[in-house]
């Protein structure tokens, strides 16, 4: 079986839903982490942000990553409501978030990056006593994440 650097407790209910910096192993497909998602019930969202480097590439990528409705109003507040709302989106067990890229972000426009981090935060803590939590990765290393845990592996 393929290690998912942590997730596996995550999607099993043994740890507690949050926002984590994701230390994915070497050998970690996507389409292994898609499976595991599935497997467990989850609703994965993948948003690539390697390219994304300021706020309304973010909102963009979100919009599309997550299918906003069409009200998606396209500044943080909105984001906020989406990411607490997500009635359109069908879940058996959860939502995965898995913001790949972060760091482009985060070097660019830190502040940025900052308050999607907030939003991030906020959505995770709304879905925690739901019983569709919400976990946001960040996979990789960089600035602008270190106050930001491990998940552990």
């Amino acid at each position: 079986m393929t290690q998912l650097g942590g997730l596996e407790p995550l999607l099993a209910g043994q740890a507690k839903p949050g926002v984590y910096r994701w230390a994915i192993p070497g050998a970690t497909r996507r389409s292994d982490v898609e499976a595991a998602v599935r497997e467990a019930g989850f609703r994965l969202f993948w948003l690539a942000g390697q390219s994304v480097t300021d706020k309304d590439e973010l909102l963009d990528l979100c919009s599309h990553g997550f299918e906003f409705p069409d009200w998606f109003g396209h500044n943080w507040d909105a984001l906020g409501d989406c990411l607490t709302d997500l009635t359109w989106i069908e879940t058996e067990g959860g939502f995965v978030v898995v913001y790949a890229g972060w760091q482009a972000l985060a070097q660019e426009e830190p502040e940025d990056f900052a308050t999607a981090l907030a939003i991030f935060e906020e959505a995770v803590d709304l879905w925690h006593d739901s019983d569709t939590p919400m976990v946001v990765l960040l996979p990789g290393e960089g600035e602008g994440a270190a106050r930001v845990p491990l998940l552990a592996g």
